[in-house]
């Protein structure tokens, strides 16, 4: 385990003051990890992408004074995938008012976010806090925090990820991002069929693979209906929310597309505890 760690505290909507008191009770010197306040508001994207590393007060991404509408995008933790990984891991504070946004924040962001995420549990049950592990949080841990848990927790993902081979501090283009775009000869401005699929990012392909085993190691201790029934709702929570982001929270339309009935529909979110809103939220946004 590394002498000191360096950790991001994301100052997730309704969280900022918790944070802040967090990180003033747990100085470095007492638990070896450097707690450093991230802000999610659109003003600090450019600073926190750009700003050298260091500590808190150098690393330009300490949040602002208090403001209603600091990181209520649902696109921030997607924005600051690069910039995060200055860190060995992240701490995402997670309460019943904020994980609608959380569950939508680690979607958006799951393809490019490579740094691990501890989710600060408050008041989130077991069936919440699943859904959010399998959007891509690392692990968990509740409140009131125990400094020798949050220590090895911590250490233990920042392990794990490099075990993997994720660079923390490394700064590359998403392979997906790139696309054939040239036009076919004889045609004006047609596209190829290759240019409409993306290069799968070699880091997403990891995540998926390891993210298989981990399910194995915990399944050969289950008995096979009960395994069964958690890959099938597994299976049936991730369809639920791809259906809804592709429509963008249009649940007539979703159902359509997935050749269900829309009370049957329903009833699958009702099951799973899957909302339409943050999908219809994140949709304006990406159209304003």
């Amino acid at each position: 385990m590394r002498e000191v760690l360096d950790c991001g505290v994301l100052l997730a909507p309704g969280h900022e003051g918790a944070m802040r008191d967090l990180v003033a009770r747990h100085p470095a010197r007492q638990t070896r990890v450097r707690l450093h306040l991230v802000s999610l508001s659109p003003i600090r994207y450019a600073a926190a992408g750009q700003a050298p590393e260091g500590d808190a007060a150098a690393a330009g991404v300490e949040a602002p004074v208090d403001s209603p509408a600091a990181g209520a995008d649902v696109q921030a933790l997607a924005r600051l995938a690069v910039a995060l990984k200055r860190y060995d891991c992240c701490i995402l504070p997670v309460a019943p008012a904020s994980l609608s946004w959380a569950r939508t924040a680690l979607q958006q962001a799951q393809p490019a976010l490579a740094t691990p995420v501890l989710l600060l549990i408050s008041d989130v049950k077991a069936p919440a806090i699943e859904d959010l592990l399998n959007l891509g949080a690392s692990d968990f841990v509740a409140q009131p925090v125990c400094l020798e848990s949050l220590r090895v927790r911590l250490g233990r993902l920042a392990s794990h990820a490099h075990r993997r081979g994720v660079p923390q501090a490394g700064i590359r283009e998403p392979a997906a991002a790139y696309r054939e775009s040239a036009p076919r000869p004889g045609t004006a401005g047609a596209q190829r069929p290759g240019a409409l699929r993306a290069r799968v990012s070699p880091d997403l392909v990891e995540q998926t693979l390891a993210g298989w085993r981990h399910q194995h190691l915990r399944a050969a201790h289950e008995s096979f209906r009960t395994a069964k029934a958690r890959v099938v709702d597994g299976f049936e929570r991730d369809y639920i929310r791809l259906a809804l982001s592709r429509h963008g929270g249009n649940v007539a339309q979703a159902a359509r597309a997935c050749c269900k009935h829309r009370r049957a529909f329903w009833a699958l979110m009702r099951k799973h505890g899957i909302e339409a809103a943050p999908y219809r939220q994140a949709a304006q946004e990406r159209e304003a």
